[in-house]
């Protein structure tokens, strides 16, 4: 019985470990799908003008529409008094999004600046946030590689030390 109890927590430990390397992998495909979407969003106002409640009608992401963020983000396009739906969608989706407070903090300032001034001061706003998420996403990556390791590593050497011990 004991040998059980032993395994159960050694594959508990390495599952953890494997679970948090799972996350900082959302992390890092939530950053990069806000890229994309910043980028988009960039196009839209330099491009083609789009009217801000119907910019993001045909933006589609998987990973942005599994937390709900485009469907929030698109509920108030009808709407007859238009809000900063960005920050409402935002702030409805924070649960759902694996994002640091540093990222967050970004797609957050990112969306102040949209159909709040003129097509230049715009494109400038969007122009820097844009390379600000860019920036993060390399570091998110970096991070991933060696958070990745550590966790599996980790979970693996508590797993070990609980079956050692418990036997």
């Amino acid at each position: 019985m004991k040998w059980i109890g032993a395994v159960i927590c050694f594959l508990i430990s390495v599952a953890v470990g494997w679970s948090a390397g799972k996350n900082e992998k959302a992390r890092t495909r939530q950053c990069e799908a806000f890229v994309e979407f910043f980028v988009y969003i960039h196009n839209q106002v330099s491009y083609f003008l789009a009217p801000t409640k119907l910019m993001y009608k045909n933006f589609h992401n998987e990973i942005l529409e599994k937390t709900g963020f485009l469907d929030a983000l698109c509920a108030h396009e009808k709407d007859e008094v238009y809000f900063d739906a960005w920050s409402r969608a935002l702030a409805d989706c924070r649960d759902s999004l694996n994002l640091s407070e540093a990222q967050y903090e970004i797609v957050r300032a990112f969306g102040t600046g949209i159909g709040k001034t003129n097509e230049e001061l715009q494109l400038k706003h969007l122009e820097y946030y844009t390379k600000a998420m860019r920036t993060e996403t390399e570091k998110q990556k970096q991070q991933m590689k060696k958070n990745i390791k550590l966790y599996r590593t980790l979970g693996f050497a508590v797993g070990a030390a609980i079956l050692i011990l418990v036997i």
